[in-house]
């Protein structure tokens, strides 16, 4: 599990995603609900890794909902544009999302060789 590149682009985008909860927009609890949402199905997609659609279902879930919480930390913060300043947490939903579908591909090609190789398989017993 842990050698596989997706494990780590999925961890990394959950420990973004985790440090959200220290941020600026952690006083606010509609983002921590949501955020703590997206953790969680994050780690129950590292831990799919041997069922690898309900990962990849998942994968797209789960940016999809962060990039509504992008969307939606950036409306906040352009509506009280004056009184909140521009933490680095506030780009972690994009950065997390570009991981996730990293995570996507990887776990994309895995499937694509896992279907070649029992193509490989079940051919070798029709000579």
């Amino acid at each position: 599990m842990i050698q596989r590149i997706q494990t780590l682009y999925l961890t990394v985008a959950l420990g973004l995603m985790i440090s959200l909860f220290f941020g600026v927009y952690a006083t606010y609890t509609p983002f921590i609900v949501l955020t703590g949402a997206v953790c969680t199905l994050l780690a129950v997609t590292i831990f799919l890794f041997k069922a690898r659609k309900i990962q990849i279902r998942l994968c797209i879930y789960t940016s999809l909902i962060m990039l509504g919480l992008q969307v939606w930390i950036g409306a906040v913060y352009f509506k009280n544009m004056a009184n909140v300043r521009f933490p680095v947490t506030t780009v972690f939903p994009l950065v997390s999302i570009i991981l996730v579908i990293l995570a996507l591909r990887a776990i994309g090609s895995d499937e694509a060789l896992v279907q070649s190789y029992n193509r490989l398989r079940s051919g070798k017993g029709k000579k």
